[in-house]
């Protein structure tokens, strides 16, 4: 590996001339943790170890200018003050012997005004969050989750008032005599279906036994065991045809929903925006207070972006200052962490190689302006043009994607499986709306209407009949 990296440096460096020849000049640059570009890792008294594309990009430069370089360690002091950013821009302006930071940062007004910037950018890359996976939907309430809460409550509205009709129209047959010729048939009818005497005066008994037959045939015809129709009146028969009816769509919808769930892998919703961070009630923010992102985030006044500083501040401990705290607490799997793309890529990668299976994913790209990355020099620095004039060359030898994903593997590790959605999986199915089962409660209003009318035309009837043809 280092063999192959000396190669491409050289091929990279020959490939193009330069004007400058500073080989009296030495540059100090300022080395920070910052992955996946840069990785640097203390050792004792003062020692330290790093590696990453920007390393390599600050050995490009130095070979194409012909300068020596020497990097320094970031003060540790520094940032657990300000945070790993703002402690390499403090000990920048104010260390004499810092030139520049040997990585790419995001050009702010506030880190235009304080220091110098190469006008080509080092690195280009959009925002997206990291998120944990939040695993399979719980199957122990499957039951429950076909139906909205507004269909379940039509639905055993519905129940009881055909519940009711059943029975308030079974009483009034009991003790209308509606055709002289009928009124023993319906009686003894009424007897052997319902096993209810008819010659018993109408008490509470009587009521709840009708209640309570009449509730066995309508859970009876929902659960498809079937019963028999307890009179064989029209206006019986018209509110149990259409209840019949009614059911079978209420039922079959039901059931489908329920198989589907008990036996197709069925994710939680997943993470993919800032609104959904802000609207969930399980995965918190997570911000660098040191990065654009997050400086854009803590000081906004309106919109998603202030919702989620109002989070942030409400658990200060979810806003930080350093990349060793971001990767301790994204790695609990608790929260959301909006960063550059490379980085998300980088983490997830990292995880999996780490616990063997997907437990991050990255979200859809943020609806952020893509992020140009410079080199940053003190103010007024005369290195600043030829730096930029160096990067542009560099740039468009690809030597810096190259760098980022292929020749350094640790700096961003392989997991192709963490970023494909499997076609295995479901997302999270919306349970039915009333919408959707509109067809099945105008069935049920239209046949219990059917049946009132049908009740009312047979009650005319029979006192017609006993007006024409009185008894005795």
């Amino acid at each position: 590996m280092l063999i192959r990296s000396v190669i491409i440096l050289i091929m990279g460096v020959n490939s193009s001339s330069s004007d400058y020849d500073w080989s009296f000049k030495h540059l100090n640059y300022l080395v920070v943790h910052n992955p996946p570009f840069d990785y640097v890792f203390r050792g004792p008294n003062g020692t330290f170890t790093s590696y990453g594309s920007s390393h390599n990009v600050a050995i490009w430069l130095a070979a194409k200018l012909k300068y020596k370089y020497t990097f320094v360690l970031i003060n540790q002091t520094l940032i657990d003050k300000y945070g790993t950013h703002e402690a390499a821009f403090y000990q920048l302006i104010n260390d004499e012997d810092v030139d520049g930071i040997a990585t790419n940062f995001y050009l702010t007004l506030n880190r235009i005004q304080r220091m110098d910037y190469t006008t080509h950018h080092g690195w280009v890359d959009g925002f997206r969050l990291v998120v944990p996976r939040l695993g399979e939907e719980s199957r122990l309430f499957a039951f429950i989750g076909p139906f909205e809460r507004t269909v379940w409550l039509l639905v055993f509205v519905s129940v009881f008032v055909v519940i009711i009709v059943m029975t308030l129209f079974a009483m009034i047959y009991r003790q209308h005599p509606w055709k002289a010729t009928e009124v023993a048939e319906n009686k003894i009818e009424t007897e052997l279906r319902t096993g209810i005497n008819t010659k018993e005066p109408v008490t509470r008994n009587v009521l709840f036994n009708y209640l309570g037959a009449h509730t066995i045939y309508v859970v009876n015809i929902m659960t498809n065991q079937g019963s028999r129709e307890a009179s064989n009146r029209y206006s019986f028969r018209i509110v149990a045809g259409f209840w019949v009816l009614g059911a079978m769509v209420l039922v079959n919808s039901y059931t489908g929903i329920v198989i589907s769930s008990l036996t197709t892998t069925k994710t939680k919703p997943s993470i993919d925006s800032l609104e959904d961070v802000a609207a969930s009630t399980v995965t918190k923010i997570l911000l660098r207070h040191d990065t654009s992102i997050g400086e854009q985030i803590l000081i906004a006044t309106s919109g998603v972006f202030k919702a989620l500083g109002d989070q942030a501040r409400r658990n200060p401990e979810n806003i930080v200052g350093d990349a060793f705290k971001v990767t301790e607490k994204l790695e609990t799997g608790r929260y959301a962490f909006p960063f550059i793309q490379t980085f998300a890529i980088s983490f997830v990668a990292s995880q999996f190689k780490k616990d063997q299976r997907c437990r991050f994913k990255m979200s859809k790209k943020l609806p952020l302006a893509t992020g140009y990355y410079s080199w940053l020099f003190k103010k007024n620095s005369l290195y600043t043009n030829a730096h930029s004039r160096a990067l542009a060359d560099l740039w468009e030898t690809g030597l810096a994607h190259f760098w980022v994903y292929k020749l350094f593997p640790p700096t961003v590790p392989r997991a192709d499986q963490c970023f494909v959605e499997s076609t295995n999986q479901v997302s999270r199915r919306a349970p039915i709306q009333l919408s959707d089962l509109t067809s099945a409660f105008l069935i049920l209003g239209i046949g219990t209407g059917l049946a009132v009318l049908s009740f009312l035309t047979e009650l005319l009837y029979s006192r017609f009949r006993l007006c024409t043809f009185p008894l005795g």
